[in-house]
């Protein structure tokens, strides 16, 4: 099985057969396991008996990955970065199975989404860290996979697909001549809404560390500035992430680049599960609709899709 057909045949169903077979082979209760959003790259389930929360990825391509995920967390731990922490409860992580890679984490307790606010005090912090040592983190890449992502769209025309690939080679120049202010540093690499959370302690941690890398600080702050673009954070909200974190990467000179490279990579990612979630067709339509003219009347974004 190639690596596309893999983590094209990447189903809820899959990644609960993995679950299951994981949980057989190291002795864990998967009864009552809850799947926790839609299955993208990953599928995450809470095994509320064990009180730990697998993540099943994609297939065996992304097991260098998760391997550098697990050596993320411990690194973070010894800098008492808050950030998610793999379960004690399974010794030899990670676990191979039906094909998947399986992890299991601690489950934070009661868990509520994080505000970005706190989303701009953690990544304070997280940029302010000293250098990761050598060889923890690979060097960025903003464009990672978006090419398959594109190739995997069988529900999109041709043309639409042609568009996405031609933007893709665009903004890949593009984003080569950007004249970045700071020097790369280790960056969480994806710190969406859903990466952030609280627990019932009150600590707010970071979620998702398979993207940690050493690059650009400005793709970790832009994120939260496209949700504003598209209308997922309000005035308010945005305004408080720059208050937390000190910064307003809208003001500088590279951000309407930047920020089409990250709707890009949200509209590609979105785009290459329309061939096993046809639902999402309207929504990556109304994606690739604002990437051809950003000024045309169109319907918000959709988060949470």
């Amino acid at each position: 099985m190639t690596a596309d057909s893999q983590a094209a045949s990447f189903t809820e169903a899959a990644a609960f057969r993995a679950l299951q077979l994981a949980c057989e082979a190291t002795g864990l209760n998967w009864s009552g396991a809850t799947l926790l959003g839609p299955v993208g790259d990953n599928g995450v389930f809470r095994l509320p008996s064990e009180r730990v929360v697998a993540r099943i990825a994609w297939g065996m391509l992304a097991l260098a990955s998760v391997e550098r995920e697990l050596r993320v967390a411990a690194w973070l731990a010894e800098q008492d970065l808050p950030a998610v922490r793999p379960s004690s409860v399974v010794a030899d992580q990670p676990v191979l199975s039906d094909g998947r890679v399986v992890t299991f984490w601690e489950e934070i307790p009661a868990p509520q989404q994080g505000q970005p606010a706190e989303m701009g005090a953690l990544l304070r912090r997280l940029h302010a860290l000293p250098a990761p040592p050598k060889g923890l983190l690979p060097p960025f890449d903003p464009f990672y996979r978006q090419d398959s992502h594109i190739r995997d769209a069988t529900g999109l025309h041709e043309q639409d697909r042609r568009f996405l690939m031609t933007v893709l080679e665009e903004l890949q120049a593009a984003y080569a001549a950007l004249p970045f202010a700071h020097a790369p540093r280790a960056i969480h690499g994806d710190p969406h809404r859903k990466n952030l959370v609280r627990g019932a302690d009150g600590r707010t941690v970071m979620l998702d560390l398979e993207r940690f890398a050493v690059g650009p600080i400005e793709w970790d702050l832009v994120v939260p500035a496209v949700y504003h673009l598209v209308g997922w954070y309000s005035d308010a909200e945005y305004a408080a992430f720059v208050e937390t974190y000190g910064w307003d990467i809208t003001q500088w000179e590279g951000f309407s680049t930047l920020a089409s490279v990250r709707q890009l990579r949200m509209t590609t990612w979105l785009a290459g599960r329309t061939g096993r979630e046809p639902r999402l067709i309207p929504e990556a339509l109304n994606r690739i609709a604002t990437l051809r003219d950003p000024a045309a009347p169109r319907r918000p974004w959709t988060p949470g899709t």
